[in-house]
């Protein structure tokens, strides 16, 4: 998975990039087969594999005094669906993390419906021998 960080007004410091990577990777734990897959498919040379990028941009909004100041927003390719989260708060980890949960949420669904038709497919199968 290629992760790609950008900052906007503020400074992206070694620490802030690792605790985004670090918190937005984690979203990925509930889709091994495709880690998985993509793994394979990049070590086989010179062929075309389906990859997962995760893009996220940090933003410290200006001409806010007070309040939510901080915007974090990521977006998550996978195989056949963009999956986009954002969050505005007053810290920039809280917004980190809130954007985290938004993508966990959205990657179980996205995980969830390939197992449904995964089975619909094979009750179907099932069928057509009996």
């Amino acid at each position: 998975m290629e992760v790609i960080i950008k900052a906007k007004n503020i400074e992206l410091t070694p620490h802030l990039k690792d605790y985004a990577e670090k918190k937005l990777r984690s979203a990925c734990r509930f889709i091994p087969t495709l880690l998985e897959k993509e793994k394979r498919d990049k070590d086989s040379a010179g062929k075309e594999f389906d990859r997962i990028l995760l893009e996220v941009e940090i933003e410290k909004i200006t001409g806010e005094e007070k309040g939510k100041i901080f915007r974090t927003e990521a977006q998550m390719i996978l195989p056949g669906r963009v999956i986009k989260g954002e969050d505005v708060a007053e810290t920039v980890k809280a917004s980190i993390d809130e954007v985290k949960y938004e993508l966990e949420r959205q990657v179980k669904e996205y995980k969830n419906k390939a197992e449904t038709l995964k089975r619909k497919g094979e009750q179907k199968a099932k069928r057509k021998r009996y």
